[in-house]
């Protein structure tokens, strides 16, 4: 709705409240009391209600003329029926603190004549203190419920203001505003989600510019002019909220070594008195803009680095801090390579937890390599679901396809192959060297004793469709107590001597010494037997 009455100027009072612009703002401002501004008792359209009437007040000799305006006129410009614009101007007309109403209206002189209506208790009148917010920002507001784009609601119009109020209240710049939702609701007598809500929507037309602290507090920095509210919508609508480090208090000393630092996964941890382990210094990416519409990589490490060197306060045992995970624009890539009929069914919160684990593995592997281990893991997964078998939990189990095994120490190795070497692991074949003597030795015992173990061996290690790892149960020993004494000592010296042979066969590399180890062994067996 274009509003065609005089605008009151910053210059046009000499309010010692009123700041003094280098450079106007187009329009003219709006001299909103601070009284109505922070009433519980009006509601938020009445707030935009009167500051309409105000600004299509003319001047005449002797003050202000009343403002001439259909109802009709007034509400379709803000989305409102002539019957909630009714309810409104009631809530002005009464004298609901007080003080005396601020809104007076004459007794039509005539058929089909107009209402006139004078907005009263004008802080230059007054002497009221109050809040100067700039007249554009009315054409912004829609009351209706099919809210168009680039519009906001009377709630978040006037919380823009009472912003406005705070941040020219020191001078004739605005400065940037630190604020938490809490203490926002407390000023309007709302809850801090409802304030959450009506600063998202300041920052989808760009009213507002806001950036988020660990710990709940804002840093707010207000549009007074359009050009800079388009050019922040822009910037909201393609990279989203800002999240900014903590400021530091330059009086402490960040403790040593910091908090947390990246290591190696090969790495020992060391005490607190030692330093860190060396690393090998990391190539930087460009500054460029996260896909998902968070910060950039280089910003999100400088932001780390600095949440790292902040020191732990408090008394005492401080609790560690859990790193947080900036997703960058190569985890994101991983990301879209997964199958779409698992990443369908991850939710947001599980979607977080994949990029967490795809980041940790791109410190050893390149997008394009984990995307193939990506692939080679779920085409065994494809097939048992193919056979059958449910997902029970896909955040699990894609965290699980990105995933290395952890049945080699080598981070070079992948499926048994060294990357680095282009050649068979060694650490890889150790361990199947290893797997295949102790596997050697319980047959042996087996065979010997007579006791033949589960299919599944003790303690084996298993994958599910969950992603997650299943160890085999161990089989519950027999109740020594019900065998009757003789047996039970048998049963012993048995074990005894089983367990005595399987240490000599893991120690013993020449298949001919251990032909003669069990050879002697099944002699002593039939001795004692005999």
């Amino acid at each position: 709705m274009a509003h065609i009455g005089t605008v009151t100027q910053a210059a046009d009072s000499n309010h010692d409240r009123t700041p003094v612009r280098t450079e106007p703002i187009p329009g003219g401002i709006v001299q909103i009391p601070r009284s109505l501004l922070y009433s519980t008792a009006h509601g938020d359209a009445a707030v935009w209600v009167w500051s309409t009437y105000e600004t299509l007040m003319g001047h005449g000799i002797g003050g202000r003329l009343p403002a001439i305006a259909r109802r009709k006129v007034v509400a379709a410009g803000a989305g409102l029926s002539t019957t909630a614009l009714d309810d409104v101007r009631r809530e002005l007309l009464a004298d609901l603190d007080g003080a005396g109403p601020y809104l007076a209206r004459s007794a039509p002189r005539g058929r089909k004549r107009s209402v006139l209506h004078l907005a009263l208790r004008l802080p230059r009148d007054t002497g009221e203190a109050w809040a100067p917010v700039p007249a554009w920002t009315l054409d912004l507001m829609w009351a209706g419920r099919r809210r168009p784009a680039g519009r906001v609601s009377p709630g978040a119009w006037r919380l823009y203001g009472v912003l406005v109020d705070r941040a020219l209240r020191n001078g004739p710049v605005p400065r940037r505003l630190e604020e938490t939702y809490a203490r926002l609701g407390e000023c309007l007598g709302v809850s801090p989600d409802t304030i959450r809500r009506r600063l998202r929507e300041l920052e989808t037309v760009g009213l507002a510019v806001v950036a988020g602290e660990r710990g709940g507090w804002l840093r707010i920095t207000v549009s007074l002019h359009p050009q800079d509210a388009e050019r922040a919508a822009a910037r909201y609508a393609e990279y989203g909220r800002e999240e900014v480090a903590p400021r530091r208090d330059p009086v402490q000393i960040a403790a040593l070594p910091p908090g947390t630092y990246r290591h190696s996964p090969l790495a020992e941890s060391g005490t607190p008195k030692e330093a860190p382990t060396p690393e090998a210094p990391i190539e930087e990416a460009p500054d460029v803009a996260s896909p998902l519409g968070k910060t950039s990589p280089a910003r999100a490490r400088e932001a780390a680095a600095a949440d790292a060197a902040k020191p732990i306060t408090g008394k005492g045992r401080p609790t560690p801090r859990r790193a947080r995970t900036r997703v960058t624009a190569s985890a994101a890539a991983v990301y879209r390579t997964l199958p779409a009929e698992l990443t369908s069914r991850i939710p947001e919160h599980g979607s977080r937890r994949v990029l967490a684990a795809i980041a940790a593995e791109l410190a050893h592997r390149t997008g394009a390599e984990l995307a193939d281990r990506a692939a080679r893991n779920w085409a065994h997964f494809a097939a048992r679901l193919a056979a059958g078998e449910q997902i029970r939990d896909a955040a699990a189990l894609a965290v699980r396809l990105v995933r290395r095994g952890l049945a080699c120490p080598d981070v070079r190795c992948e499926d048994g192959h060294q990357l680095d070497l282009d050649a068979a692991c060694k650490a890889c074949a150790a361990i199947t060297a290893d797997h295949a003597a102790l596997s050697g030795a319980l047959s042996a015992v087996q065979a010997s004793t007579g006791v033949m173990g589960p299919e599944t061996p003790p303690g084996a290690v298993t994958d599910d469709l969950s992603g997650s790892r299943v160890i085999s149960p161990t089989p519950t020993p027999p109740t020594w107590r019900a065998m009757p004494p003789a047996d039970t000592a048998a049963a012993v010296d048995r074990t005894a001597r089983g367990r005595a042979l399987a240490r000599r066969l893991l120690t013993v590399r020449d298949p001919a010494e251990r032909e003669a180890i069990l050879a002697a062994h099944q002699q002593a067996i039939a001795g004692a037997t005999a």
